[in-house]
């Protein structure tokens, strides 16, 4: 079972201390990426989420350092907990094509970008609020992909790592969902059948709130 991935491809290359290992990656490629959701502003319940993964273990979010060289200066990125990240895009940058250097080893990052539900902060939501967005993130991948577009079957919850999270199914009776130790939690549709009218309550606010489904990405 997947979430609703929209893009995962872009592998940044690392400025190490030994020559042939350096290396950079043109912010083109970086923009390639990216450029999908920039209709997402036009729906007011989507946001994008954009996260970092290193490819090793031991390496945590905050020991991540990316910089964009533009001409007009460098361009820090910061990378927050759970590797949340935020590039910037605009044509002039990428007219540009300036170098993206990361403190990494190279080819170990990876970019990922979902498209995610707004107000992941909230810890009492109810679920006709999380079917209008739902039905935003159907149009938006209808628009987007066309007859690829898959079938969303409910909603993925990631929380912040580290400490217990927990989310109840509110409605004419509770059902306990405890998050897996990534902090993650898949609710469908079915779980919430015949409950009148349910709601989310969460322990504790999510980092994000994905659309999901069972079938292809």
């Amino acid at each position: 079972m997947k979430p609703l991935v929209l893009l995962l491809c872009f592998t940044l290359a690392s400025v190490a201390a030994e020559a042939d290992e350096a290396g950079t990656t043109p912010y083109l490629t970086l923009y390639q990426v990216l450029s999908p959701i920039a209709g997402i502003e036009a729906y007011d319940r989507l946001i994008a989420v954009e996260r970092i993964e290193s490819k090793l273990p031991a390496v945590h979010a905050e020991d991540i350092r990316i910089v964009i060289h533009a001409k007009g200066g460098a361009i820090p990125v910061a990378v927050g907990a759970g590797g949340a990240v935020k590039f910037p895009v605009s044509d002039a940058l990428r007219a540009e094509n300036p170098p993206v250097e990361t403190n990494q080893p190279k080819g170990s990052l990876a970019l990922i970008v979902n498209v995610g539900l707004r107000g992941a902060g909230a810890l009492n939501v109810p679920w006709s609020d999380i079917e209008a967005g739902l039905g935003q993130a159907r149009a938006f991948y209808a628009k987007s992909r066309g007859d690829a577009a898959p079938a969303i079957s409910g909603v993925e919850v990631h929380f912040p790592p580290g400490g217990p999270a927990m989310l109840t199914i509110e409605g004419k009776d509770e059902r306990l969902l405890m998050a897996d130790p990534a902090g993650r939690l898949i609710v469908t549709r079915d779980m919430v059948a015949g409950e009148s009218p349910p709601s989310l309550v969460f322990s504790r606010a999510p980092d994000f709130v994905l659309p999901y489904t069972e079938g292809r990405p």
